[in-house]
């Protein structure tokens, strides 16, 4: 009955139904008034009561039936749901027109999906909620004809009562899915519904009452059900990579992914821990492999983890492989591990084979890039920065790295614009996520540079007071005041936070440092 009531509201027959009486009132109040004056005869009054009642039915079963679009009168898609998100209504006339059209957007079919809202009692299943919707996200982006917004971009919107209207300027799409997660012990409900931007209409809705043995089979169905409604072909291989079937390792590798985009060393700890327990309940769970071998090559790389870091991630990344040899991820994390050893041409060529199994796929676009840089091939990078950002124009980190590296090469231009709009989506980003330190140091030197000096010295001390012990914080503070001249306060910071020889040797920013005798003798620690 719950749902059927939810139904009723989505396909408006309540609205319709008051509208029809409120109007029939009024119609009756004219009749009763006119008619006599018209010299009408009684009985005609009682006719136009009755055309008004059986009338009554006939507009119920047209609004459950058809909906009204500004392409006409359609079809109504299935749905409604009493936990499925509600999105606000428009806040004006003018946000009530379509909005966009075909036109304006990327000539393929676009789609962003939405975080899947958390509707468990305790709202403590966040991360499986997430982890859904990237699952979904890395599928669709295998779907060549379908340009897909990027985790990024659809998780800015994450806990925010946006309508379709504010998601489509932001992200430029033509279609959105929206859904919900209620997690309780080893039940699960998902609802999930699709909507095309240009008229706001649902184009398939579906809830799924199952066991959370039946998560996979539930991702697959959304897919296929989503690349169907779009009039698409889900290609072979494209479906959600489910390398194992055990929900509880699935479950944990959630947990995992959850901490490992958080960056930090804190969060690669906690990662790592949660993929080893996945491993441990599926030993041949290929992503979880993955996933322990990029945490900890990022370990290694950044945060001094040593021999062992490398040791584990040299282990999880060729079972990765192993078990998965067409999983794009598994490449990646084979890449970071030789990138992390400091033998890039390897790593180069498990990053192509990363892009050629899904050139949708950021991180390896991202971290190839990253990869370049420590080999000392700026213009290399900046060439697969611009894919990364082809791919994800909505990441503050790919410009504001590059804007260095643009000005090393004697490219100003360039170098100011990617500085202008790094700075501008990292402030978009610290809209949604107010603590995150990295967009805040990140952004300092460009900030300076725009002529913004008093800003950056307070999102310098904003990093800092949120993670004063972060090696990757210190790093980044440093460079800021290596570029604007402090050099020995940027060789305090510099102090017990590089790990990364290659990274050091060949980043502009660190420049002004070369020839002090304090950096060249950090410099040689780093080689012993």
């Amino acid at each position: 009955m719950r749902r059927f009531l939810a139904e009723l509201r989505q396909r408006n027959v309540f609205r319709v139904a008051v509208i029809y009486l409120v109007a029939g009132w009024v119609v009756m109040q004219v009749v009763d008034v006119m008619f006599p004056a018209l010299g009408l005869q009684p009985w005609t009054l009682t006719l136009v009561a009755g055309l008004l009642i059986a009338g009554f039915p006939v507009a119920l079963v047209m609004a459950w039936a058809l909906e009204l679009t500004p392409q006409g009168l359609r079809r109504a898609p299935p749905g409604g749901d009493p936990d499925a998100p509600q999105r606000g209504p428009p806040q004006n006339a003018t946000d009530a027109a379509p909005a966009a059209t075909g036109a304006d957007l990327d000539a393929r079919k676009s789609i962003a999906v939405l975080p899947f809202a958390d509707m468990s009692s305790g709202h403590d299943n966040e991360y499986f909620s997430d982890g859904l919707t990237e699952e979904l996200l890395n599928v669709l982006t295998r779907v060549p004809e379908l340009r897909v917004s990027s985790r990024t971009s659809c998780f800015a919107f994450k806990g925010k009562d946006a309508d379709i209207r504010t998601v489509t300027e932001r992200l430029q799409v033509t279609h959105v899915v929206e859904g919900s997660v209620r997690k309780a012990g080893d039940r699960i409900r998902i609802t999930a519904q699709l909507i095309e931007t240009a008229s706001d209409s649902h184009l398939w809705s579906d809830t799924w009452d199952r066991d959370l043995h039946d998560i996979f089979a539930i991702q697959d169905e959304i897919a296929r059900n989503i690349v169907d409604a779009l009039a698409l072909t889900l290609h072979p291989g494209a479906e959600p990579d489910a390398t194992t079937r055990d929900p509880r390792a699935y479950d944990t590798y959630l947990k995992g992914l959850s901490w490992q985009h958080r960056f930090g060393p804190k969060g690669q700890r906690y990662a790592i821990e949660m993929f080893q327990r996945a491993t441990k309940l599926d030993g041949g769970f290929a992503k979880a492999w993955g996933g322990l071998a990029c945490s900890h090559a990022m370990l290694a790389t950044y945060y001094d983890g040593g021999e062992e870091a490398l040791g584990a991630s040299d282990e999880a990344s060729l079972k990765a492989v192993a078990l998965a040899p067409d999983l794009a991820e598994a490449h990646v994390a084979r890449a970071m591990y030789l990138s992390a050893r400091e033998r890039f041409d390897e790593a180069a060529r498990e990053f192509e084979e990363a892009v050629r199994l899904n050139p949708g796929l950021f991180d390896a676009w991202y971290h190839y890039a990253r990869t370049a840089l420590h080999q000392g091939r700026p213009r290399r990078a900046l060439e697969l920065f611009e894919r990364a950002t082809e791919v994800n124009p909505d990441d503050y980190q790919v410009p504001l790295i590059a804007a260095p590296v643009y000005r090393s090469l004697g490219q100003e231009d360039k170098a100011a614009e990617a500085e202008h709009r790094g700075v501008a989506l990292a402030e978009r980003h610290l809209e949604d996520y107010p603590d995150n330190a990295r967009a805040y140091f990140l952004a300092t030197s460009a900030m300076y540079n725009l002529g913004r000096q008093d800003e950056a010295f307070a999102w310098t001390e904003r990093a800092i007071a949120i993670d004063p012990d972060d090696s990757s914080t210190r790093y980044n503070v440093a460079c800021f005041y290596a570029q604007i001249g402090e050099i020995d306060k940027a060789l305090d910071y510099l102090e017990n936070s590089i790990t990364s020889r290659s990274w050091a040797q060949n980043d502009p920013e660190l420049e002004p440092l070369r020839s002090h005798p304090r950096f060249i003798a950090l410099m040689a620690k780093l080689e012993e």
